[in-house]
């Protein structure tokens, strides 16, 4: 009798086991998922940017001048100002990479370096003119890639986040404005190299290599974010410059368009302290420019830009720059649609009171200011008013009026809002509501009588506040009894004033 076993195969003398769960871990609880082994807070708490410490130097650095640098391993610290900004794009790769790469220019006296200053969470607050020290632990030279630019070929690279064997520092508080503010090869009583004047440059003197114009600033405008053709965007600052022969417009993109108001872009770019700054460090009819080997456009105007070779002094110290300031102040007084009326010049009891009283025409003080210039005169005029435009000015909103950022300010009030920096400027009588005067030898155009604010109440028998709350028909009836009638102005001449006639007081006839 056979075996009942005898055709079985050998998988019948083992228990059959169970087959295993084929179940998804996504059908476990909710809570149950695989991870890395730390937690949401624990992620956020690493990726988190920590508050900036003090940084306090692990080794001793060697100080040196810029010119005394040279490429090579060694601990060493400079100083020096902020001469360029040019924004380097990167594609960061892991959460923990720099997000991106400013290359600056920064010059003493003598000499220029390039600094390569990476960052991920802080972003750098650095502007152009900025007074700064920088310590790093190796220089390169970069005379035969793009690293660094002709103008500064040595380079040094900082990653202050990481590398805690590099640092910069920012001078905010100790600058005085006094270290390194002359140019580069500047010598006391030369001319600096290549300097010419913003109309021989746009005439051609672009071709000059390391070409350099001095401009002051005219006029600061609004920055705004522009969008690029890749969808990417930028920030983007346009300011007037001149000198005393020819006007242009210098283009700031992205990081140093935020050097003339001194502000973040954005809030997020402080994590520090989450608020903004908005002290203006530039400003128009006063800070100067020396602009080395700018990227120009010459087309219907003349555009401006800062390249990667481009040097920017803020305010250099020169005897050039100082006599551009005084040339812009004339010049602002000149152009300004009100400027005030200056004040200490004249002496208006003198004029009352002395017992020669010099009566003169418009054809004598023309005559008198372009013989002495540097003069000032005081006496009477009698005049004829020929034009009042009072009624005019009210309708259309302009009968006090201001300036602010070299923009015009129109109001029927005594305060009016700056579209530039969104300040409130107080505002005072249109000049131009007075418009042609005459006396028997010559007219003066409207707006070219500067008047004090007791000869516009001797003039329109109310102050500037009661007038604005006159009606139409009261002030049509104003401007008809002084339409041709016959006055005697009290005024003084001087040079600073513009060119302008002050009128101190009014008295009829």
């Amino acid at each position: 009798m056979s075996s009942p076993h005898k055709n079985s195969s050998i998988q019948a003398f083992f228990c059959p086991s169970p087959a295993p769960s084929r179940s998804s871990p996504t059908k476990q609880g909710p809570n149950s998922s695989i991870g890395d082994g730390f937690t949401s807070q624990e992620v956020e708490e690493a990726l988190k940017s920590t508050p900036p410490m003090t940084w306090q130097p692990e080794v001793e650095y060697a100080e040196c001048e810029i010119r005394d640098l040279y490429p090579g391993p060694r601990a060493v610290t400079f100083m020096g100002r902020i001469a360029n900004i040019f924004d380097v794009a990167i594609a960061p790769k892991t959460p923990r990479s720099a997000k991106g790469c400013l290359k600056l220019c920064v010059k003493d006296d003598h000499d220029a370096i390039t600094v390569r200053l990476w960052y991920a969470n802080r972003f750098p607050n650095v502007r152009l003119g900025s007074l700064v020290s920088v310590w790093t632990n190796h220089i390169s030279n970069g005379e035969s890639g793009n690293i660094s630019s002709s103008s500064a070929p040595l380079f040094a690279s900082l990653f202050p986040e990481r590398d805690r064997g590099c640092h910069l520092m920012v001078h905010e508080n100790s600058d005085d404005g006094t270290m390194f503010k002359r140019p580069l090869s500047y010598r006391e009583g030369r001319q600096i190299p290549n300097l010419m004047t913003l109309q021989n440059f746009i005439d051609g003197g672009y071709d000059v290599i390391g070409a350099r114009i001095l401009v002051i600033v005219k006029s600061i405008g609004q920055r705004k974010r522009v969008e690029r053709k890749d969808g990417s965007s930028t920030e983007n600052m346009n300011i007037q410059v001149q000198d005393d022969t020819a006007g242009a417009i210098l283009g700031l993109w992205g990081t140093p368009c935020l050097s003339p108001a001194g502000t973040f872009a954005d809030k997020d770019k402080d994590p520090a302290n989450g608020s903004t700054k908005s002290t203006p460090l530039w400003k128009a009819g006063e800070t100067v420019l020396l602009l080395k080997s700018p990227a120009w456009k010459i087309g219907r105007g003349t555009y401006l830009s800062l390249s990667t070779t481009t040097i920017v002094d803020v305010d250099p110290e020169m005897a050039d720059a100082d006599w551009l300031r005084r040339w812009a102040s004339r010049q602002k007084i000149r152009e300004a649609i009100n400027p005030p009326f200056p004040e200490g010049v004249f002496d208006l009891q003198a004029l009352m009171t002395s017992p020669l009283r010099c009566l003169y025409t418009f054809a004598d003080l023309d005559e008198f200011s372009r013989a002495a210039p540097n003069e000032t005169f005081q006496g009477y005029l009698s005049v004829l008013i020929m034009e009042i435009r009072l009624l005019e000015n009210w309708k259309r909103g302009m009968l006090m009026c201001g300036e602010c950022c070299s923009m015009p300010i129109y109001a029927n009030s005594t305060t009016g809002t700056c579209k530039g920096c969104e300040k409130k400027v107080d505002l005072r009588l249109n000049p131009k509501i007075l418009g042609q005067v005459i006396d028997e030898t010559a007219c003066v155009g409207p707006g070219k009588l500067l008047l004090s604010v007791h000869a516009w109440v001797d003039l329109l028998g109310c102050s500037p506040e009661r007038l604005l709350e006159l009606g139409s028909e009261e002030l049509r009836h104003i401007a008809e009894q002084l339409l041709f009638s016959r006055l005697t102005l009290l005024f003084g001449w001087n040079r600073e004033a513009g060119g302008r006639v002050c009128v101190m007081r009014i008295s009829a006839g």
